[in-house]
């Protein structure tokens, strides 16, 4: 083989290499810590999250854990399987055909009390929260509207019940892949 095709074989192995690497982290330099149904959940994401709790442990005068600490990872790890989770009813929403809009989170998060009317104060995790409440929300009325009993407490009981199992379902069947080093406890 030659000097020049050798050269040229490695570019190529490189860039498949290059290529592979830049793939799994999801092409943009933000790798995946986790994927669920298919769907990656970005390092960016799980930050965000963290830096919530950071700063709202700070604001409480709550002592948080240091980074790279087994209680970091611990804490980093339980709040991954929130974003999990959030991606989870995301996409039985969407299979279901139930859904939220922009505007309906953001008046969620108004009506929460706080926030100026364009929601300008609310982090990435307040609005996640705001719209995960309302697509549980539509879940629980698809899931549940066919559930009767004689007395309104045994309906909710009985709705409950049937929303109970739908998520034990959802949590069962979801493939979820963690990357090494990011998954939740017990």
């Amino acid at each position: 083989m030659s000097l020049r095709r050798a050269a040229t074989l490695g570019l190529v192995l490189g860039a498949i290499v290059v290529t592979a690497v830049l793939l799994r982290a999801g092409g943009d330099g933000d790798p995946t810590v986790a994927r669920v149904g298919g769907k990656p959940i970005a390092r960016s994401q799980l930050s965000a999250v963290v830096d919530h709790f950071r700063i709202e442990a700070k604001g409480e005068g709550k002592p948080f854990p240091d980074e790279g600490s087994a209680a970091f990872e611990r804490l980093r790890n339980r709040l991954l399987g929130l974003l999990v989770y959030r991606t989870e009813l995301r996409q039985a929403a969407a299979r279901l055909g139930v859904g939220v809009t922009r505007l309906e989170v953001l008046k969620r998060l108004q009506s929460s009390g706080g926030a100026d009317p364009e929601g300008t104060d609310r982090d990435s995790f307040e609005y996640g929260s705001a719209e995960t409440q309302l697509l549980y929300e539509r879940i629980f009325e698809q899931v549940t509207r066919g559930v009767t009993a004689p007395t309104p407490a045994e309906l909710a009981a009985r709705r409950n019940e049937a929303m109970g199992r739908y998520v034990a379902r959802l949590k069962r069947e979801t493939q979820v892949r963690y990357e090494p080093g990011y998954a939740p406890g017990p």
